[in-house]
């Protein structure tokens, strides 16, 4: 880029900065939530703190700490997830003390500090039905922007990345694999799929649901080029939830569409039109996830404990696979020493207190979601749910699409309790006159 473009350039991005920086709610965090699909693709530099996801998620947590200085009014009690994330923050950062690995485990820490402070901060300040609105807005334009990406790959550039960095695309290739990689890629399609099903049969105008249809189906079809079972597995229980949390007659419309979707998933995965799900079709392997796992339940009576250290578990699954017969020895490329499994990451990298309060946030979160107003009730809370389900085959709790999926959980629950005390007001303002 030359210095003239750069000179060019910069008031506006010195501007863009400063009104995230005053409005972090409704400009930087749609604008966080559009570009978490694309992570280190749209990336400045090399450090995992580069993409401009991360960036925006900075200014982000700037501009609410600011806010929470600067005024002093709170409208919404804080709840009980920000006391049991802080507190697993806090086991995490304790594991420094006895990790196998300080480095691995100081790295860390400050991606899921900065993480565990975003969702912190975001539940602390005041949220309106807009601001939601607004975030699901960017969550649909950037789903919608990625697949439009992928459908480029597959028509024009001769096919998705593959899974070998340095060879050129090919039919054989993943959507994905230069973004979050495929599995990934996928989850982070869940959300806005889960928003646009739901707008597909409550919104008041006809058009408006049928354009949100045709959305949800290009949100599905993200998740198919990325031939990834779990994004299926996972977008199917996603329908399934909104179908059980929709009003009475708006069922049968969504159990059409999940019938449609598991015939088109079933179609793309075993006949593959088009290169579609090719990766699927070709192996029925668990990509290395059952030595993975073997080796992770082998390591657990020495690490199961209090942990190995945050981050870690790539040092434990070298150091045990060789003690476990018939594991495979894997390349560390692409995340293959990862343990795939949620409960499993955090039992052997924090131990027995980690999981305990993994599970009490988690639990709480669903609680939360479950008693958010009906009409708004079912995209967080099957975004939630799909998300850790997914997350059972991933190792996903550091990527950014695994928090937001919490933080629609706690901003819709803060615009409902503000809805619910104006209407309180209004209430006794009535009595009164």
């Amino acid at each position: 880029m030359s210095a003239l473009t750069l000179l060019v350039l910069a008031p506006v991005g010195i501007l863009f900065v400063l009104v995230c920086l005053q409005k972090p709610l409704s400009v930087a965090l749609p604008a966080f939530a559009a570009t978490i699909p694309f992570g280190q693709l749209l990336a400045i530099g090399h450090s995992r703190f580069g993409s401009v996801s991360s960036i925006l998620g900075v200014l982000v947590l700037v501009g609410l700490a600011g806010r929470l200085v600067v005024s002093r009014r709170q409208v919404t009690p804080p709840s009980g997830t920000v006391f049991l994330w802080v507190g697993f923050l806090a086991v995490a950062a304790s594991t420094a003390l006895w990790s196998v690995s300080p480095s691995l485990t100081s790295s860390g820490i400050l991606e899921i500090s900065s993480l565990i402070g975003l969702y912190s901060l975001i539940s602390l300040n005041q949220v309106d039905r807009e601001i939601v609105h607004r975030v699901e807005q960017g969550l649909v334009a950037g789903g919608l922007a990625a697949v439009g990406y992928g459908l480029i790959q597959l028509t024009v550039l001769g096919g998705f990345p593959n899974d070998v960095p340095g060879l050129p695309p090919s039919p054989g290739g993943r959507f994905g694999n230069d973004m979050l990689g495929p599995n990934n890629t996928a989850v982070a399609f869940l959300l806005p799929l889960c928003i646009c099903l739901q707008r597909s049969v409550s919104a008041p105008r006809t058009s408006t649901r049928r354009l949100h249809a045709a959305l949800a189906f290009l949100m599905f079809l993200g998740i198919v080029m990325t031939g990834s079972r779990g994004g299926m597995l996972a977008a199917v229980l996603c329908t399934l939830i909104l179908l059980v949390v929709a009003q009475r007659g708006r069922r049968r419309v969504l159990a059409t569409y999940l019938i449609s979707g598991i015939v088109a998933g079933l179609v793309a995965f075993f006949l593959h039109p088009f290169g579609l799900a090719e990766r699927d079709v070709s192996t029925t392997s668990s990509s290395g996830r059952t030595s993975v796992w073997k080796v992770g339940l082998a390591a657990c009576p020495q690490y199961c404990l209090l942990g190995s250290g945050w981050e870690t578990f790539p040092v434990v699954y070298a150091a045990t696979q060789p003690t476990v017969p018939g594991a495979d020895v894997l390349a560390g490329n692409g995340g293959s020493y990862q343990p795939h499994n949620v409960i499993l990451l955090v039992a052997i990298e924090l131990g027995g207190p980690g999981l305990l309060l993994f599970f009490a946030v988690l639990g709480l979160t669903v609680a939360e979601a479950w008693r958010l107003p009906r009409p708004v009730r079912g995209p967080p809370l099957a975004a939630l749910l799909g998300t850790y389900q997914a997350s059972l085959f991933l190792s996903n709790l550091g990527y950014k699409f695994y928090w937001m999926a919490f933080i629609m959980v706690a901003i819709n629950r803060s615009a409902a309790y503000a809805e619910r005390a104006r209407e309180r007001e209004e209430v006794g303002l009535d009595a009164v006159s």
